[in-house]
């Protein structure tokens, strides 16, 4: 198990991954979106360099807010372009995975409609991705529509379509973090983990919430998961920060 931690896409991009390197993380993952960390903004050759002077490994994160699922097909059409122009950067830095966000129309638009706007828009994006020797992960947003039914229509209709798990996010509504892992662990292949108390999206530190970590690193452990795991934790200080990586290594490796 690798554990990583994120850029700031409003922020200095190498400072950030300096940051990152120096406080012996294993990774970086790479949010690039507006208005910094965007392509006609990244230093590659910087980048790479400071990667490199770390022995950091890197995984790709687009916008959260780019229109996969918008119901107007003309941006969904912007957002399949939007993605390119950073499928070409994740590439050139040696990226293997990539995350793409769920996006959900307004209420007066069906579910099964979302899904299919998803759809129809991912299914060109990992044909696309291919190009760049990428694989894409799709992570589900912090919605109800977020949901065990939805996002299985969407795996299971988009071949070659990995997903990534946002612990936080899958503690929202009543949901239960364990379902998602049994549900999907074969597709299973990236997670951010974060703490909240179940209503908000809260990006805690470890601990803080009411989340059982212990518990979900079991139901990990129980499919044989060894993959990536970023810390997306907002709230607190560094301290805070530093000490849930400790607290994860402990506990994973305790298991």
């Amino acid at each position: 198990m690798k554990i990583g931690y994120i850029i700031h896409p409003r922020k200095d991009v190498i400072k950030r991954i300096e940051w990152i390197g120096k406080h012996k993380f294993d990774f970086v993952d790479l949010f690039l979106e507006e208005d910094i960390a965007v392509p006609e903004k990244i230093n590659i050759a910087q980048v790479k360099s400071i990667l490199k002077k770390y022995n950091l490994s890197a995984v790709g994160h687009t916008a959260w807010y780019l229109p996969i699922g918008s119901p107007i097909k003309l941006i969904r059409e912007c957002a399949i372009k939007e993605a390119e122009r950073y499928f070409k950067i994740f590439r050139q830095l040696k990226v293997e995975y990539v995350t793409i966000h769920a996006f959900w129309p307004p209420s007066i638009f069906s579910d099964n409609e979302g899904v299919e706007y998803q759809i129809e828009t991912l299914k060109k994006l990992v044909k696309i991705s291919r190009n760049y020797n990428l694989r894409l992960m799709y992570e589900p947003i912090d919605t109800e529509r977020d949901n065990l039914k939805n996002v299985s229509k969407i795996l299971s209709n988009v071949s070659e379509l990995y997903f990534h798990l946002d612990i936080g996010h899958a503690n929202l509504y009543k949901k239960k973090i364990n379902d998602f892992i049994k549900k999907f662990h074969k597709k299973l292949v990236h997670i951010h983990l974060h703490d909240n108390h179940g209503k908000e999206d809260e990006h805690l530190p470890l601990g803080k919430g009411n989340i059982d970590i212990e518990k979900v690193i079991r139901e990990l452990r129980k499919y044989d998961y060894d993959g990536t795991i970023t810390l997306e934790i907002f709230k607190g200080n560094n301290k805070d920060l530093l000490r849930s990586k400790d607290k994860l290594r402990k506990l994973w490796n305790s298991e």
